[in-house]
């Protein structure tokens, strides 16, 4: 089989959603946002290996690995994502960020990068705290120079041991040229996993509970599919969205990423 030369360029699509938790049991991640746009994402992982000496020879090798450091180069950051961060406090009523000593949480991080073949690779970094940013400002001259700003994302291991991997994980990466049937607008719509990210060819059932409107039959569609729900009807009844639980609790959904087998979505009506 002939070797395929390829290298990296183009980055695109960086979003953040907060680790809400993250223990023996389980993870579990908040809402997907945007984050701002990005023109350079470069990755370097702190490591080390080192001979021990026995009987005068080099007979043991240690490993060890530390962080990564992902280095971000960004356009201006809007204050409410700066808020967000790096725990300070923004007012979106009158646009004021309050820079105070925050209380950062982790955050997943997300981004798409691509081969010089045209290959997209989507990527989500799963645990891991914003830096401060930097940012310069300068007068202004006859020139088109402006400066954007730069921010450090250093990614841990997560607590929790994934079923696919038997470990913890810093980042899943998805090469689109050997799994097509992931689309990045499911990819991000949520955070993935080793344990949600499906092999090709892999297809999940959709379950539709009407609550007493006529009936929607199962759908099924390939794991990594964004599915647009479809308007159910109920004679004499309003339509009040459709929700991922039972009790109508958080906010109604018009999409489902299907990232695991037999998702059921539950209408409510009024």
């Amino acid at each position: 089989m002939p070797k395929k030369y390829y290298e990296y360029r183009g980055v695109s699509n960086a979003v953040y959603a907060p680790v809400l938790s993250d223990t023996a049991e389980g993870i579990t991640f908040g809402t997907v946002k945007d984050f701002t746009g990005v023109s350079e994402i470069g990755k370097t992982t702190e490591s080390s290996n080192e001979p021990h000496y026995y009987d005068n020879i080099p007979a043991i090798v240690v490993d060890s690995v530390g962080n990564d450091e992902i280095n971000i180069n960004s356009s201006g950051i809007p204050f409410d994502v700066l808020a967000d961060i790096n725990g300070q406090y923004f007012d979106e009523t009158t646009g004021m960020l309050v820079e105070q000593e925050g209380s950062p949480q982790y955050f997943a991080f997300g981004y798409i990068t691509q081969k010089t073949d045209g290959t997209e690779v989507l990527v989500w970094r799963l645990k891991g705290k914003f830096s401060v940013p930097g940012l310069t400002s300068a007068t202004k001259n006859d020139g088109t120079d402006a400066n954007g700003q730069e921010i450090t994302y250093t990614g841990i291991s997560t607590t929790y041991e994934f079923t696919k991997n038997g470990s913890p994980a810093r980042a899943v990466n998805i090469d689109t040229s050997i799994n097509e049937d992931i689309s990045a607008d499911a990819f991000f719509a949520s955070v993935q996993t080793p344990d949600t990210v499906a092999a090709a060819g892999t297809t999940y059932t959709l379950k539709f509970s009407v609550g007493g409107g006529t009936a929607i039959a199962d759908m099924e569609y390939p794991a990594g599919s964004l599915v647009t729900l479809p308007t159910p009807e109920y004679a004499s009844h309003t339509f009040q969205g459709w929700y991922l639980n039972s009790g109508y609790t958080g906010s109604p959904v018009t999409k489902v990423a299907m990232t695991q087998d037999n998702i059921t979505v539950y209408a409510k009506w009024s």
